[in-house]
């Protein structure tokens, strides 16, 4: 085990006047000695353990074993992305766009065969995502929700939507508590089908997070309760808090050690 002392001297060196929006001196005396690093990930498929690692998304992945995961929601950062690879590097596109290939391969490896992955991305990603997402996963469709949070900075059009990708490991996966896939017989009535145009989202007046309907609804569709989900990008734990509300497994991972234990302390609470 790693030692939480250790973190504690580092966190208290490096913020040692203030704390972060949401959390109290109480809250860090309570979760920084709980932080949990990569190193202090022991999982095999028969010995899954839920719970938040600070760690990045590529070192927690590779620590999962083949086919563990059931359900990834991944909300990869948009800019900045070299606090998320090493130092010195992510400085470009083309090494913004390897290291997506990478942790992707990674998710495709570690989703069983009739799992699922939803990718949270702006406009401006979307095309990329979709030829990544294209060559690993078989593409079921692209989700346009009506994203509240955007802080618009446009010059033309307000821009008030993101989109989501929706893919799975394989053509046979389970969609709505039903088998799906090229030897289904029975299909869904098309009454019956939900649009692919998300405008029911309530607005989050809370900065910093999506709202949680936006996770139950992705929950709903791809998996079952005490199944595994994966956030790579956890951030505050929005993913987590509506894993916790529905009954499924969670796993997630963070660079940010503030934003860690504020998901930490709102998943605690949820």
């Amino acid at each position: 085990m790693a030692d939480s002392s250790n973190k504690l001297k580092t966190y208290e060196l490096t913020n040692p006047m203030e704390t972060f929006p949401g959390l109290t001196i109480d809250d860090l005396n309570r979760y920084l000695p709980a932080i949990r690093t990569v190193e202090d990930m022991s999982v095999t498929i028969d010995n899954m353990q839920e719970g938040m690692f600070l760690t990045k998304c590529i070192d927690g992945l590779q620590q999962l074993p083949d086919q563990s995961i059931d359900l990834i929601i991944a909300n990869p950062p948009k800019d900045n992305w070299d606090t998320t690879l090493e130092q010195g590097n992510g400085n470009t596109l083309q090494e913004y766009y390897q290291w997506n290939q990478l942790w992707l391969s990674e998710s495709h490896r570690v989703l069983n065969k009739t799992g699922a992955i939803y990718l949270l991305c702006p406009w401006q990603y979307s095309g990329m995502y979709q030829g990544l997402l294209s060559d690993m996963f078989f593409i079921q469709t692209r989700i346009t929700w009506k994203n509240q949070s955007h802080i618009n900075k446009d010059k033309t059009w307000k821009n008030e939507t993101s989109d989501i990708w929706f893919a799975t490991k394989t053509d046979e996966f389970l969609f709505k508590q039903h088998p799906v896939g090229v030897n289904t017989i029975e299909r869904p009535h098309q009454d019956n089908m939900e649009s692919n145009l998300w405008v029911d989202i309530p607005i989050n007046h809370d900065e910093g997070h999506f709202h949680q309907d936006l996770f139950t609804k992705i929950l709903d569709a791809s998996s079952f309760k005490l199944n595994w989900v994966l956030d790579p990008f956890m951030g505050i734990g929005d993913a987590g808090v509506a894993c916790k509300k529905n009954g499924r497994r969670y796993i997630g991972f963070e660079t940010n050690k503030d934003h860690l234990l504020l998901a930490m302390k709102r998943i605690d609470n949820s």
